[in-house]
């Protein structure tokens, strides 16, 4: 793992120089040539991260700072915000003293030297002035508008001016485990920026740490536990860094991927990114081909693209081209791996692949679509009206099935128990909310990407059971052998009749009995095969002989009872079965049907 990380950072030429480290640097001092005061400059939010010396975990003592990008409380001995306390004169003392010996080996750094010790005060003035600017904002310095740190005559010196604070070396040279090469080890291994929205600190986290004694090996004293080069792990941080910034955050964590040889399509986008466009015509339901007619913007001509080339079931260019997948979070400063996976670019192209055929439901005048994995995972928590906080709560309440969820995905395999109780729970919170919202009555059919999920659960658990007979379609299956499944088709056909007898009628057959029908149909059932008795009579005879049919054609099927309660599994089928026979009666307004 950390070797193909290596490998990636040099494939990217990512391996940065040690002692620099990417800083988000928004406000800079500026100064002109002869070294006068022109005031502060902010960037964009946006701006990117630049490489800035550090001095490291030194910078977090008391005495000593990182030269030119630092807080604006360090470089300006700023007061504590709510102690009033001023603390920080030695780190402060310390940066200009610095400062003053790069301007000895690097001329650009005279006029910020002199600008600082000139209009001191006058900096301060300004800085109080503008509300923009705050203690903990990082700065830099600019003289004649070029950035301090990107001048290379300062480097020299400072490579050897950090080294002079580093632990003596002792001698003792181990096999670096990123390498393989004989190194002296890195004693104190530099953090990784990139987790603060996971729960990583915002100074950065450690990846390779042995501060315990728990941690420690044949009383080997910290990084000999795991020894690594300085350049070695400089390149590796570097490629975290580089696929944090496009990693997508979910539940909790950071998914990152890379691959041993970058490969023409980005399969694991699929999952980001989910296919929810209309296709503008109807394909053939016996297949899964995808063919695209106008495309109207570049990403999303890539989106099809992509999904084109998964679904048509192309063959990758390079099938023994490798993927590593990782999910990171922070925690107490340090890097947490949630998970960790690693194949062959074929087998992860497959097992996508099925992912999307087991969740493929067909829809008349869509055809298929996907979702992506945050639309997967907002059908797993109970129903909200309230989605301002929904990443919130898949944050909090899935961190710990997200992994075993992708795992599951990677390697095609059988989903946990729990992604079915789940989302059979968010289904009853969701008819459930429509008794006291009238803008979701007219809502006939119960969540389709929540039915996509189901599917996928079930046909995964057949599968492994070797009940190939129970498999779901993506479509209705009328000769489905589930009780459960043709139950769900009753309830659907129940509350089709009131509906055409009735109009809307506030909460219904399907707000008020859902639930028990889903989980004890022997109590419930029957009291809705009278009822309905009652709507039918109020239909035409058109309408009373069509129903009529459909009763009798599903009742054969369940036969003469029906059990006292569901188990998760019927409880799903019979979801399901409900979902289909409404998508075969209500289809897309523009569809016409005989």
């Amino acid at each position: 793992m950390l070797e193909s990380l290596y490998k990636y950072a040099q494939d990217n030429e990512l391996v940065a120089v040690p002692g620099f480290v990417p800083k988000n640097v928004r406000h800079y001092i500026c100064f002109s040539v002869s070294g006068v005061f022109l005031g502060f400059e902010t960037l964009e939010k946006d701006a990117e991260k630049i490489m800035c010396p550090d001095i490291g975990s030194l910078a977090n003592g008391k005495t000593k700072s990182n030269i030119i990008a630092e807080k604006a409380a360090v470089i300006l001995n700023l007061p504590d915000e709510k102690t009033g306390e001023y603390k920080y004169a030695e780190k402060q003392k310390f940066y200009f003293e610095a400062l003053s010996e790069a301007s000895q080996h690097d001329s650009s750094f005279v006029p910020a030297v002199n600008g600082l010790k000139d209009y001191y005060d006058r900096i301060l003035s300004a800085f109080e002035a503008d509300k923009k600017l705050k203690s903990g904002d990082v700065m830099s310095i600019k003289v004649d508008g070029k950035p301090l740190e990107s001048s290379h005559g300062y480097r020299e010196w400072w490579e050897s001016f950090r080294k002079s604070f580093e632990t003596k070396k002792t001698g003792k040279r181990k096999r670096c485990f990123i390498t393989g090469e004989l190194t002296e080890p890195k004693m104190t291994v530099p953090p990784v920026q990139g987790l603060a929205s996971v729960g990583g600190h915002t100074k950065g986290d450690s990846f390779i740490c042995f501060d315990k004694d728990a941690f420690r090996s044949y009383g080997l004293e910290k990084a000999y536990n795991a020894a690594v080069s300085e350049e070695a792990v400089t390149g590796m941080n570097a490629a975290l860094l580089e696929l944090m910034k496009a990693a997508p955050r979910l539940a909790g964590a950071k998914n990152i991927h890379w691959f041993s040889q970058k490969p023409e399509y980005d399969v694991f986008d699929t999952l980001d990114t989910g296919l929810d466009l209309d296709l503008g015509f109807e394909p053939d339901p016996e297949d899964q081909q995808l063919r695209f007619e106008t495309l109207k913007t570049e990403d999303e001509r890539k989106v099809r693209d992509l999904f084109a080339f998964m679904m048509n079931k192309s063959r990758p260019e390079m099938p023994e081209n490798r993927y590593y997948m990782m999910s990171l979070s922070g925690v107490n400063g340090r890097v947490m791996i949630r998970s960790y996976d690693e194949g062959t670019y074929d087998s992860l192209c497959n097992n996508i692949r099925a992912w999307f055929d087991d969740i493929a439901i067909y829809e008349k005048g869509y055809g298929y679509r996907y979702p992506k994995l945050f639309g997967i995972y907002s059908r797993m928590l109970k129903f909200s009206n309230d989605n301002r906080k929904l990443g919130e709560r898949i944050d909090a309440e899935l961190s710990g099935l997200s992994s075993q969820i992708m795992n599951c995905i990677l390697h095609n395999t059988a989903l946990p128990d729990s992604v079915a109780s789940k989302v059979l729970m968010y289904i009853r919170s969701d008819l459930y909310s429509r008794t006291s919202d009238d803008s979701k009555r007219s809502r006939i059919n119960i969540d389709l990407t929540a039915s996509r999920i189901l599917k996928a659960w079930l046909n995964r658990k057949y599968r492994k059971e070797k009940k190939e007979e129970y498999l779901i379609m993506d479509k209705l299956n009328e000769n489905s052998p589930s009780k459960a499944y043709q139950t769900g088709r009753l309830m659907a056909i129940y509350a089709a009749i009131q509906r055409k007898a009735l109009g809307d009628v506030g909460a219904g057959v399907v707000e008020r009995y859902y639930t028990s029908a889903c989980t004890a149909p022997a109590l419930v059932i029957g009291k809705l095969a009278t009822a309905s008795q009652y709507h039918l009579s109020k239909l035409e005879n058109k309408d009373k002989i069509f129903y009529s049919r459909l009763l009798q054609e599903i009742g054969c099927k369940i036969g003469t009872s029906l059990p006292k309660t569901f188990s998760l599994e019927e409880q799903s089928q019979f979801a399901l079965g409900y979902y289909f026979q409404n998508s075969e009666m209500y289809t897309k307004s523009t569809v016409t049907e005989e």
